[in-house]
């Protein structure tokens, strides 16, 4: 069995390719990262098309044409274009969503079945609930090009099969009318190397945000019920970038949080070690990875039920309903007077996600490779 990659990015294809690779099963994998696989593979084992993220990066400078979807549009679509030209034989071409439309059709001149992976909810859901939340707060929405919707959808028509990492995502897509059999759930991991409990310095108790700090991440709800508690020597730390649109809700609460801007991935396991909550209220996610990495830290959750968390609410902190900061406030405030017993979720959830590792994750996708071949290529 041989697999083709196509990502214009980085996201975890990196992850599968490597474990891919061990196996034996990996024919190229076609990215705009040289970076990240310089190292990795052989050179033979991938392809750079670092084009599309230069020309991508120029136009999201621009703060009209980024909220236009024109970052995206640029992209996706110019990788895409490209990247066909390098597809080899191959028994399985698996393409990140909206990087394969042109793709696709190369792709079956070697009699590839084709996988399509989605991180995040159906493009459907996704542009509705974000839209929606943009413009109940009055602010200019920022959503995907109307083309690279159409695109994604049209992928996910023409693939033999469709990869997604939580049952919300399932559910967004069975809502939409998708057709369940080609549907195939398989959560993603993390790497215990890198991530576990370690060692607190100090008694503070510390609520941590991880991710772009936006209106999607649900972060003016997580503020709002934040200033509502006034918790004495608590602390609320965001680590992540600022999205524009969010700027004048953080500046309403000036002085009651931690901004403390980009930290490298390698070095997120300290800052997890330092806290004593993960928060992520997000209205849409596949299944955001910092919810693993903070697991496999020993930290409970407090997420939403549209973050794709694999933590199981009650046992490994809570799971709430988006848009709720009462709800917010008043889990806070129990994991606050709690302390003890949030350590011990804390420990349940360490416990629980240690099987979920990108070897797990490689395992599942590699079975619905199989289920795709016959039996000899299989």
């Amino acid at each position: 069995m041989n697999v083709v990659i196509s990502v214009g990015g980085r996201f975890h294809a990196l992850e599968l390719a490597e474990q891919l690779d061990r196996r034996g099963y990996l024919e190229r994998i076609i990215t705009t990262k040289r970076w990240y696989v310089r190292e990795r593979f052989l050179k033979s084992r991938y392809r750079v098309i670092p084009v599309p993220e230069y020309l991508g990066t120029l136009v999201r400078k621009v703060p009209a044409l980024r909220r236009r979807g024109y970052y995206s549009w640029l992209k996706d679509n110019l990788f895409d274009a490209l990247a066909r030209k390098y597809i080899p034989p191959c028994d399985i071409f698996h393409a990140w969503g909206n990087y394969a439309l042109a793709s696709i059709p190369h792709a079956r001149k070697h009699h590839a079945k084709v996988v399509i992976e989605r991180g995040s909810t159906h493009p459907f859901f996704q542009d509705s609930i974000l839209r929606e939340e943009f413009e109940r707060f009055g602010m200019e929405v920022e959503r995907a090009h109307p083309q690279i919707i159409e695109k994604g959808l049209r992928e996910m028509e023409l693939a033999d099969a469709v990869i997604i990492p939580s049952a919300f995502v399932e559910r967004t897509f069975l809502d939409a009318g998708f057709p369940e059999e080609k549907l195939h759930v398989v959560p993603y991991g993390f790497n215990p190397t890198q991530f576990a409990p370690g060692e607190k310095r100090d008694g503070r108790f510390r609520v941590l945000f991880v991710g772009n700090i936006g209106v999607q991440k649900g972060v003016h709800y997580l503020l709002e019920a934040w200033s509502r508690l006034r918790l004495p020597g608590a602390e609320l730390v965001f680590i992540g970038t600022v999205e524009e649109g969010i700027r004048p809700l953080l500046a309403k609460y000036e002085g009651q949080f931690t901004l403390r801007g980009h930290v490298p991935h390698e070095k997120l396991k300290e800052e997890y070690a330092q806290a004593s909550v993960f928060v992520l209220p997000s209205l849409q996610e596949g299944s955001a990875l910092v919810t693993y990495e903070a697991m496999a830290c020993g930290l409970p959750l407090l997420v939403t039920t549209n973050t794709g968390s694999v933590a199981i609410d009650g046992e490994h902190g809570f799971v709430v309903p988006i848009r709720d900061s009462d709800v917010l406030a008043e889990k806070l405030s129990w994991l606050y007077e709690y302390q003890d017993d949030a350590r011990e979720m804390g420990a349940r959830g360490a416990a629980y996600i240690r099987d979920f590792t990108w070897e797990r994750y490689a395992s599942g996708v590699i079975e619905v490779y199989r289920s795709l071949l016959p039996e000899e290529q299989a």
